[in-house]
Formats: C-alpha cells, structure tokens, sequence
C-alpha cells in the first residue's frame, strides 16, 4: 500500500471515529440531562462544538500516528539500503582477498616468480587497497615481501611460509569483522609446527618424528603439570612417549590413542587392508579408568577371539560393553601414572607384534 492510500484510509477512519463520537455525546448528555432546559438548537450546537473538539484532537492524534509511520518506514528503506550496501562490500572484499591468496599460490607454486607475475601481484595489491587501510597494506606487503624474497634467494626454508599467511589472514579478517582475529597464539604455533611436516624430506621424517615428540615430553615436564592433564592433552602426551614398535601409530577423536599393525603381505612388505590388527587405549570417564582393547579392524568377535587365544592363550576374552568385537584386555585408573600407561602399553605392543611377525611372516 502506497502513502496516499494510507491517507485516504487515515481520513476515512477519521470520520468514523468523530461521527461515532457525535452520537456517544448526544446519548450520554441526553441520558444525563446535560441539555435539560435548553432549546434543541443550543442542544445542537453544544453537541457539535464537543464533536468538533474531539474531532480536531483525533485529526492530530491521527496526523502525528502518520507521521510517525512515514519516518519508520523511511528510517526501515535506509537501513535495509545500508545493509544491503554492507552486505555487498563485504562480499567484494572478500572475493578480492580470496583472488590475492589465489593469485600470490599461483606466483610461488612454481619456486620462480615471471616478470608478468610480479605485474600482477601488484595489481592484486592494489585492488585491496580499494578496500582497506593503509597499515593493513602495509602489513600485507611485509608478509609478501618475506615470501618472495625467501624464494628469489632460494632459501631451503622458502615453503614454510604458513606464519606469513596466517598474518595476512589476520588483516583480511579484521577488515572484513572489525575485530581482531581470536586465534589462540599456542593453537597457531602448533598449526605452524604441526604442517612442518609436510615440508620434511622423507628420508628425515623419521628424525623429525622424534623431534617432535621430545618438544612435546619436554614442554609438559618443564610446566611440571604432566600428570594434571585433561584427556586430551594426556593423550597426546602418551602419544609422544609410547613408541610405535613398527605399529602405525595415530589418534583418534581426540581422546583415543591407537596403533595398528598391518598383517597383509604382498611383495614381501606388509599392506593396509581390512584384517590389522587394532590396539586402543580407551578413556572410560564413567569408571576414571583407560582401557587396553585389542581387536581385528573387520570388527568381528569370532576372529577377535581366536587372535586373542593367539596372543595370550590364557587369557579369557572379555567383550567391551559398547563393541563385542573388541576385547578389554586391561583396565587402567586415570590416577596411574603417565610412566606406568607408557610400559603397560609398550609391552602390550611387543607381545601383540611378536604375534603378528610369527602368524604373518614376510615369507608366507
């Protein structure tokens, strides 16, 4: 409905409310004998002298609701036009900064950066600069900076460029939230170390391994809180001090610590494939305990049984209560010591590994 047929229908409602008040007036002050002793043309002109005084009041009660009407909905068109300006700047801005990290993959891919790609770099840069400050420029000219010139020089530590693009994240999200981004600096320092990985040499991923799990031993005994850890932080502990014992060795939802040995040979190696050998070490929060369970991947009771028999004939298969398929070999209190999870777990690996290297030789 437009604003003149919002009048039209104010007016009209208007003229119901005062004839609807002329008639109230005339009942009541007859009912009441207000016109008692006058003559019905003084009756009369009192009636409408009171209609028309509450007629004017209402026409300005009804004015004023209209006008107040009209800058709501005036102040409602400016701030749906202003968000929807808002909404397309940031979508803008947003499409510029994935199309600079884009552009700047591109240009360092390939370990060489092209004339023409130096053009375009520049480019990119100056279409951000449509967009954003001058310190956020120049903070993200200093990261780019840092990564070209690692790679014109052939620095060997040229890839680990994470820490430069995660400063450049930052930039780009406080432009776009308006608020600084929240990134817990112990989180990107792990993130940061963690993807060094990627960038270690095969043939030294074993040493980098090692290197790793020390950092992770030495940072919880320097805090003196190792044996204060919530499950997690426990768990990746036990990670870096259990060894793997030719196991693979990974963790799982976060809180569950487990190695695999494969028993699949072909070509004289052992291959992944759907009867390894698992071994988990459970939190069971309900009982403060960590379970040992040992089981077959194809989660199967009847074969967990007999592979249980094989490694400890003595011992009596106890399924687990949420999975039949997987045998309680232990349970352990959470107030054991980090020490004591370490050995049991190690000798169960040697004892579980000598089985799988006798049953599944590499000369079968």
């Amino acid at each position: 409905m437009d604003t003149n047929n919002k009048t039209v229908g104010g007016y009209g409602i208007g003229l119901i409310v005062i004839f609807i008040l002329f008639l109230t007036i005339i009942l009541s002050a007859s009912f009441m004998g207000v016109f008692k002793g006058f003559e019905l043309c003084q009756q009369l002109i009192a009636a409408m002298l009171s209609v028309a005084a509450t007629g004017v009041i209402t026409a300005l009660l009804l004015i004023f609701q209209r006008k107040q009407q009209e800058e709501l909905d005036e102040k409602q068109r400016k701030f749906e036009k202003e968000r929807l300006q808002e909404t397309k700047i940031f979508e803008e801005r947003l499409r510029i900064y994935q199309e600079f990290l884009r552009k700047l993959c591109d240009v360092v891919k390939d370990q060489k950066i092209t004339p023409e790609e130096e053009i375009e770099l520049q480019f990119q840069v100056s279409y951000i600069a449509m967009h954003t400050n001058s310190k956020t420029i120049s903070s993200i000219s200093e990261q780019v900076s840092d990564i070209v010139v690692n790679l014109k020089q052939g620095n060997p530590d040229a890839n680990n460029m994470l820490m430069q693009l995660f400063s450049i994240a930052d930039s780009f999200y406080e432009e776009l939230y308006k608020e600084k981004n929240e990134f817990d600096s112990t989180d990107r320092e792990n993130t940061i170390e963690n993807f060094k990985s990627i960038l270690v040499p095969l043939k030294l991923i074993d040493d980098y391994e090692k290197e790793q799990k020390n950092k992770v031993i030495q940072s919880y005994k320097e805090e003196g809180k190792s044996e204060k850890l919530g499950l997690k932080e426990r768990t990746k502990l036990l990670k870096a001090m259990i060894s793997k014992n030719d196991a693979i060795q990974r963790i799982w939802r976060g809180t569950v610590l487990f190695h695999e040995y494969f028993t699949t040979v072909v070509d004289g190696k052992y291959v992944d494939s759907k009867d390894k050998i698992a071994i988990d070490l459970q939190p069971d929060e309900d009982n403060n305990q960590y379970l040992i369970l040992v089981f077959t991947r194809q989660n199967d009771e009847a074969k967990t049984k007999d592979l249980i028999k094989g490694i400890w004939p003595n011992e009596e298969f106890r399924p687990w209560s949420k999975d039949r398929s997987r045998h309680v070999h232990e349970e352990i209190s959470f107030k054991v010591s980090n020490e004591e999870i370490k050995n049991k777990m190690e000798n169960v690996l040697r004892e579980v590994g000598g089985y799988r290297n006798k049953k599944y030789s590499l000369g079968e």
